[in-house]
């Protein structure tokens, strides 16, 4: 698994720097680690944008443990092949190009995990022995840089993250940028956005 580098490691700490005072949309703990959610937060500077999905694992692979299976190897790099050659989000046209992207996981040592089940869950399911009690809650980041020509205000952005990972039932999106900020939650049914909101 990539680990980020400098530039992104700075983007990720200016978008959370930048959106940190914003209302969350969620009744409870943002930060929680809650399955079937997922928290997307852009920076918008003229026709750029920077990204930075933070997921549980389980939404995007369907596990939280370091891999162990050649299958759970082949999810993963599937996972980061994808991100690498989709824009997280999008004009409908499809005018978004990648600058740079990266991707990261902390994988927790079950060995060192207590067992506990104070967080969440969007919906009730069986986890199997990849979940287990006593499993670690591992999340991931994915992190983009997009151009996106002609962008502006107005512009209606979309993503097909919940369409490519079932899993995801919410979105909680967040934006800053020339125009202000907002934030807006998608779902599967709904997965399209204007920056002007």
């Amino acid at each position: 698994m990539p680990t980020l580098n400098a530039p992104i490691r700075t983007l990720s700490l200016v978008l959370a720097s930048s959106l940190a005072a914003m209302p969350s949309l969620a009744s409870d703990n943002p930060s929680a680690h809650q399955h079937g959610h997922a928290d997307l937060q852009i920076a918008v500077d003229n026709e750029r944008i920077d990204l930075l999905l933070l997921s549980p694992a389980y939404n995007l692979i369907g596990f939280e443990h370091k891999p162990r299976t050649d299958e759970q190897r082949q999810r993963v790099q599937a996972v980061e092949s994808w991100s690498a050659e989709t824009a997280l989000i999008n004009t409908p046209a499809g005018a978004c190009t990648i600058n740079s992207t990266a991707l990261n996981a902390s994988w927790g040592d079950s060995n060192d995990h207590k067992p506990h089940h104070d967080h969440k869950h969007a919906h009730d399911h069986e986890h199997g022995e990849d979940h287990a009690s006593n499993s670690p809650h591992t999340d991931v980041e994915i992190t983009q840089s997009l151009s996106c020509p002609g962008l502006s205000a107005n512009t209606q952005l979309e993503t097909t993250l919940m369409t490519q990972f079932p899993e995801m039932e919410y979105l909680n999106v967040q934006w800053v940028g020339p125009q202000g900020q907002g934030a807006v939650r998608l779902t599967p049914a709904q997965a399209r956005f204007q920056l002007n909101r």
